[in-house]
């Protein structure tokens, strides 16, 4: 048996950051990762750290999210940020703003930040353990006093009497994903590291926890369909940020949502539509300008309507709407419903908004008018779920009731609540809640072995 003051199971942004967290609270901590390698999800992404710029933009983008998270991650995202930069991780010196249309944040080195974080757990005395993968958490007399771990040299018990979950959510699990999101989630592409099982969600609600709100929505991006390969290299490369200023349309010629919602938004409501498919409709300015350029610091600038071709995606191109609506009708899209739907959206977009084909269309929207015309053929993908385990904002784990679990945290992707369809950032709001587990953890468990020594 192994006794720590802290087990932390996961090792992404949100793991990482309970661990280093609980560490530097001085607890012993046990970092426990069921990947050969370290980071999940995180050590894929482009390392933006971004949240809502204050509470007043958090209400607006994510009206049904849980309020006093989303006050409390944006109370805490600057003093998160300086963390960061006491690391020696690189930070871009400046923000940048209207991140997925309203959020502030700051372009990162993630992996040395994951890195800075084992760091700080070797640094008190903890370990970092690969390949451990865990699934049964130690429950006695109604706490949560450790977790088994299978390793290549069998099962392992850890005790401590804190546990942090950060498994990184359930976005790759199919029967998760149909029970909360629906049967359409079998067309979502997986985006997310392989991991993403909902191991997290299964130990929390095994120990008594209850459940949030937001199971059904989830962050992802549009992407090219068809595709000849997917794979963690392609993730960044194929999403097409850009279909905020598009025409998108479902395979009956019909738009269904305002576009300009953005493309994490819009990416989950196609997956309802026929075949889970849709087609952006945009022209020779847009792909020149957006579709070309970077949509935030580190992400990379790359024509991305070219990489979709390269890809395997279906496209169109013509000098004319006419032109082009022939062209996309031979994919089975009906030839008069599109160009009756695109007449309106130009109509409704000249007089300053309104609506078009049953769907808003934004004050600022802007109908396709410089050739040529283009039009891409995309399919949902998903990267992590917004729904999972109940937490206070000291990031316990919470039962049906509101009511703490004894010894339960959790963290990062495996929480639910914040993001609900609206989307308050990954990273960022990962780094935060572990930092809240983590200090909470090392808090009760340096406090009962505090209390052990008393009685002694």
């Amino acid at each position: 048996m192994n006794a720590f003051d802290v087990i932390v199971i996961g090792s992404g942004i949100g793991g990482s950051s309970a661990a280093a967290a609980a560490a530097r609270a001085g607890a012993r901590v046990a970092l426990l990762e069921k990947s050969a390698s370290f980071g999940g999800s995180a050590a894929l992404s482009a390392g933006m750290l971004w949240t809502a710029p204050d509470v007043e933009s958090y209400r607006r983008r994510i009206p049904n999210g849980e309020i006093a998270l989303g006050e409390r991650v944006v109370a805490d995202f600057a003093d998160a940020i300086a963390e960061v930069r006491a690391t020696g991780a690189r930070v871009a010196d400046e923000p940048t703003r209207d991140i997925m249309t309203f959020g502030i944040g700051y372009s990162t080195d993630i992996h040395a930040i994951l890195a800075a974080c084992r760091d700080a757990v070797t640094a008190a005395g903890g370990v970092i353990v690969s390949e451990a993968p865990v699934r049964e958490l130690l429950v006695d007399a109604g706490r949560v006093v450790g977790a088994v771990a299978q390793t290549p040299n069998g099962p392992v018990e850890y005790r401590a009497p804190s546990v942090v979950l950060a498994t990184g959510g359930f976005g790759r699990d199919p029967e998760l994903l149909t029970r909360y999101v629906g049967p359409q989630s079998d067309n979502l592409l997986m985006r997310s590291h392989v991991g993403n099982v909902g191991d997290g969600l299964r130990m929390a609600c095994a120990a008594g926890a209850g459940g949030s709100r937001s199971m059904a929505s989830y962050y992802g991006h549009l992407v090219p369909w068809p595709l000849e390969e997917f794979e963690p290299e392609h993730y960044l490369p194929y999403s097409q940020y850009y279909s905020g200023s598009t025409v998108f349309v479902n395979m009956r010629g019909e738009r269904f949502v305002d576009e300009t919602l953005g493309d994490e938004i819009i990416n989950q409501v196609v997956v309802g539509q026929p075949d889970s498919r849709g087609v952006l409709i945009f022209d020779e300015h847009v792909h020149l300008t957006e579709a070309r350029s970077e949509p935030f610091p580190g992400l990379g600038a790359t024509d991305r309507f070219e990489t979709a071709k390269a890809a395997g995606g279906l496209w169109a191109s013509a000098d004319t709407i006419d032109g082009l609506v022939a062209q996309v009708a031979e994919w089975g899209v009906d030839a008069a419903t599109l160009s009756a739907t695109l007449a309106a959206y130009r109509g409704a977009a000249e007089a300053g908004g309104g609506w078009a084909s049953g769907a808003p269309v934004a004050a600022d929207a802007r109908a396709p008018q410089t050739a040529p015309f283009h039009a891409l053929m995309v399919q949902p993908s998903i990267t992590f779920t917004f729904g999972g385990v109940p937490i206070s904002t000291r990031g316990e784990a919470l039962d049906p009731d509101g009511a703490p679990i004894p010894g339960l945290y959790a963290a990062g992707a495996d929480i639910g609540g914040l993001s609900n369809v609206g989307y308050a950032g990954g990273l960022a709001p990962a780094y935060i809640t572990g930092r809240w587990a983590g200090r909470s953890a090392a808090r009760a468990a340096l406090n009962e072995t505090s209390q052990e020594r008393t009685h002694a």
